[in-house]
């Protein structure tokens, strides 16, 4: 989704949340700051957004990838 000009770093940083029939849940933080904070990542390369369907619930996901 995001991208710098930051060189591509070893670390990837997560934050995820669960909505059951897009009604329930998904509260979590999922931002680009909470995944970089979860993943000790202070300059960020890119960023990775990830949505998956698993029938009644939805699992987000953001990745961060950098230093």
């Amino acid at each position: 989704i995001s991208v710098t000009s930051n060189p591509v770093g070893n670390k990837c940083g997560e934050a995820s949340t669960i909505r059951i029939l897009n009604i329930f849940g998904g509260s979590d933080n999922i931002g680009i700051n909470a995944a970089a904070k979860n993943g000790g990542i202070t300059k960020i390369s890119h960023v990775d957004f990830v949505q998956r369907n698993y029938g009644v619930y939805v699992k987000t996901t953001t990745r961060v990838y950098g230093e």
